[in-house]
Order: structure tokens, then C-alpha cells, then sequence
């Protein structure tokens, strides 16, 4: 799971500040990525009752690591080019882990 702290480095934030917002960006980008691979993700163990479950890796945190960066560094959509929903390189990490529909 993605922590406060790999964001504030990620970002390379030196302040408390905007703690508060970072951790709203952590919450809201765990559930983009849950969303887009269809799956719930779950830290140590995927239960028995969920076949479609998927354990917490370095990729998906990676993932949720630039999508943070991301909306971080584009609080406002100004220009075309800043409106991107998902930064690249989070789609090719999270592609192998994302249930496609038939």
C-alpha cells in the first residue's frame, strides 16, 4: 500500500502542508486503479470468497505512485495537454493485473 511518505518523496514535498490533500489523492487513485483493473486489491491475502482478487504489488503501487504525481502536479485541467486521465506509464503497469471482459 502506497504510504504518505513514498508519496511526499515521489512529489518531493518537504512540508506538511498538504497532508491532508495527499492523503485524499492516495485514497482516490487506490480507487482509480481498483476500478480500472476491475479487481479489488487486498494487502497480504486475496479471500477465498473473491476469485477475481489481486495481492498488492510494486507495480500497482508504482502505478498509484505516478497517478498521485500526477493529479498532483495538474490540480486544474488549464490545457488539453494537461488533461490526461491516467499518466502512460501507470496504464502499462497496471495492464497485466486488469480483468478484461469477454
Amino acid at each position: 500500500m502506497v504510504t504518505l511518505e513514498q508519496v511526499k518523496h515521489q512529489c518531493r514535498i518537504e512540508h506538511n502542508d498538504e497532508d491532508v490533500l495527499l492523503a485524499g489523492y492516495i485514497a482516490a487513485a487506490r480507487d482509480h486503479v481498483q476500478m480500472h483493473l476491475d479487481r479489488t486489491i487486498y494487502e497480504v491475502a486475496v479471500p477465498d470468497d473473491d476469485p477475481d482478487g489481486v495481492i498488492d504489488n510494486p507495480s500497482i503501487d508504482q502505478a498509484t505512485l505516478l497517478i498521485v504525481g500526477h493529479w498532483y502536479a495538474h490540480r486544474e485541467a488549464v490545457s488539453e495537454s494537461s488533461m490526461t486521465e491516467m499518466p502512460l506509464g501507470a496504464y502499462h503497469l497496471l495492464q497485466p493485473y486488469r480483468r478484461m471482459g469477454i
